[in-house]
């Protein structure tokens, strides 16, 4: 069970900071900062990795769960 909740956790949490930082960069908010290029490539970067750890997050979490997968993918199916 503790496994689910943090890797919940880490999905919750990696897929906010995309949909974030996905929204700043969409609208430009980072241009009023300062040097907005460098913030620029800060932001990026947080919404690069956050998704490829959303990413590896979801293999684990579709892994984790391959049984319950395969039963209601077998169950729709047969219907």
């Amino acid at each position: 069970m503790k496994k689910n909740f943090y890797l919940d956790l880490l999905l919750f949490v990696s897929g906010l900071l995309c949909i974030v930082t996905g929204i700043v960069l969409d609208f430009h908010l980072f241009a009023g900062f300062g040097d907005g290029r460098a913030l620029k490539g800060i932001i990026t970067n947080i919404h690069t990795y956050s998704g490829y750890i959303m990413m590896v997050g979801l293999l684990f979490h579709i892994v984790w769960h391959w049984k319950w997968v395969k039963a209601v993918a077998k169950k729709e199916i047969g219907q």
